[in-house]
């Protein structure tokens, strides 16, 4: 067996990588706006020194006013330094994290229950988890948090055993994760908290116990001091209340409905404190139910995958049988750890709109593979003899069938059926528009709510310096958000199809859904297509050599609304 272990982990590892870097360039098909985001802040820094607000090394990047955080940031300044700016720079440093991730595991599962096997098994359901490979692939500031807080628990273990300075770096690596993650600012509390009352003994009389405390507070303290006020305005966007109309008809109407009844009553059943308790309860719960984990997932496209859970299906009856295994047990401390950092997981998406959200869940690795593994060698070390290998046996052949179900979805037909949520739609445009006979025309381009502006600099390298000179932004929303109204030769604004077709030397681009059926009759097009060739955006070439007929005005005045 000692000879299995190391063999096992390494090939486990190799899954891992493997998983995580295969075609990362190509899969997902294109970046998403987060990713051109971060990794046209990394390029701007690189070149210039400077975020594409003109703002020297900040420490908060206000990007579409969905601000972010340092650390992510800086690691992709590296790997774009090494790489150039493309979608393998800004996803190579969550894909080695993912790696490093998996790796962590098997230490932090063998010091919490000194058990070899569990902590392979747990390594495994990490590298093959559909959750973990997928924000390895991507741009995850989150996966990356969830390597630092890993990797500070597990030092934070090893200090109790005879290498006490590593509580320090351990201090330092929990601190670092309010630094990556927004969520972290409430996850990484709970956590320390629990951390200090689980072992508050140990730490007390460890010799750099009281040292790494007052680090973690001062770098801890620092952080949010510099931060804080940027993810306060990124909260307001995402938070239960960010929708103005709720209050109007969550609260405001139906205390209208209490019509000849006291006011009192009304009031105190329908306020903000009574819905946002309950949003949250619903929430919170929403996070652990079988849609969200096994069945669908969450409902971003750039952290999902169609119709696919975040977990296996297969997971599902190990899960439970873990966290009742783990429930009913004998408890220690590690268990007390585990149970605590399962069940503080899902507080900060629960205070935001749109759980349960698949980023912000993600704080419950490793501890979530950790729970389905203990239930599945429950299962197995139940049996005896010949039993126990049959049960083995069925459940590696389950694990096979549906990961291999997973790994065609996710690597056959999801670039084929989801390519237009991801940017290789802005860069196929971008290929086109940057052809030579298009090169001198000004482009007018719908929805800026989309963040259009961001795909160009980032397939076009544009020179962040005169990014930085000739910007020009639509004022802030009342969501805290910054749309680019115009830069170079592009403009970003609703078409008015009644004069833009006429105007010179312009390019008009928008979905060709949204274009009136006459301006396609009228006007030269040329389509952009998807993988399925199926078109989603079009180019009109604007004349003014072709006069659109008073009669098709009524028409084209009800044409589609532009989503900005």
């Amino acid at each position: 067996m000692k000879k299995i272990i190391p063999i096992v982990f390494f090939l486990i590892v190799f899954l891992a990588s493997f998983l995580r870097l295969y075609h990362l360039e190509e899969v997902p098909p294109g970046v998403n706006r987060d990713e051109a985001s971060i990794g046209c802040t990394a390029y701007s820094l690189l070149v210039t020194g400077k975020d594409e607000y003109s703002k020297v090394f900040p420490i908060s990047f206000q990007s579409f006013g969905d601000w972010k955080l340092p650390v992510y940031v800086y690691e992709t300044v590296l790997s774009v330094a090494l790489f150039g700016l493309t979608p393998f720079a800004v996803r190579i440093p969550s894909a080695l994290a993912g790696i490093l991730l998996v790796i962590l595991v098997y230490f932090l599962v063998k010091e919490l229950f000194n058990d070899k096997i569990l902590a392979l098994v747990a390594m495994l359901f990490t590298a093959i988890s559909p959750w973990s490979i997928h924000l390895s692939r991507v741009e995850s500031e989150s996966n990356t948090a969830v390597l630092l807080v890993t990797a500070s628990v597990l030092f934070f273990l090893y200090s109790f055993k005879k290498r006490h300075w590593l509580m320090t770096p351990s201090a330092v690596l929990l601190a670092l994760s309010f630094g990556t993650y927004a969520g972290d600012y409430i996850f990484t509390t709970f956590l320390a908290l629990g951390l200090f009352v689980i072992y508050r003994k140990k730490i007390v009389n460890q010799r750099f116990g009281k040292t790494a405390v007052i680090i973690f507070i001062l770098l801890s303290s620092s952080i949010w001091w510099k931060t804080t006020g940027a993810n306060v305005v990124k909260v307001s966007g995402i938070g239960i209340f960010s929708d103005p109309s709720i209050v109007n008809t969550e609260i405001e109407i139906p205390r209208n409905e209490h019509a000849g009844v006291g006011g009192k009553i009304a009031h105190l059943f329908h306020n903000k404190a009574v819905y946002g308790l309950g949003r949250f309860g619903e929430n919170y719960a929403n996070a652990f139910s079988p849609d969200f984990l096994f069945i669908r997932g969450g409902g971003n496209h750039a952290h999902n995958i169609l119709n696919f859970g975040n977990m296996y299906l297969i997971d599902a009856p190990f899960l439970l049988l873990g966290l009742i295994y783990l429930i009913s047990r004998k408890k220690n401390a590690s268990v007390y750890l585990v149970l605590w950092w399962f069940f503080i997981a899902p507080l900060a998406p629960s205070i935001t709109k749109d759980a349960p959200h698949t980023n912000r869940m993600f704080a419950i690795f490793p501890i979530l593979p950790l729970v389905t593994a203990y239930g599945a060698l429950w299962v197995i070390r139940t049996f005896r003899g010949f039993v126990r290998y049959g049960v083995f046996a069925a459940i590696i052949v389950l694990y096979c069938f549906t990961g291999g179900l997973y790994l065609d979805r996710y690597y056959v037909h999801f670039p084929y059926e989801e390519s237009q949520h991801w940017g290789v739609v802005y860069e196929r445009l971008n290929t086109l528009l940057s052809q030579k006979q298009f090169m001198d025309k000004k482009i007018v381009m719908e929805g800026p709510g989309d963040s259009p502006y961001i795909y160009f600099l980032f397939y076009s390298k544009y020179d962040p310096a005169l990014f930085q000179k000739q910007a020009i932004r639509y004022p802030i929303t009342p969501e805290g958000f910054v749309h680019v109204k115009a830069f170079g030769r592009y403009e970003f604004r609703t078409i008015d199809w009644l004069q833009d077709p006429n105007l010179n030397n312009t390019l008009i681009v928008a979905r060709t859904a949204n274009i009136p059926t006459k301006i396609k009759k009228l006007f030269t097009r040329t389509n952009i297509l998807l993988p399925s060739g199926d078109p989603i955006y079009s180019i009109i070439e604007a004349t003014d050599t072709i006069r659109i007929p008073p009669d098709t005005l009524p028409a084209l005045q009800n044409a589609p609304e532009n989503m900005e």
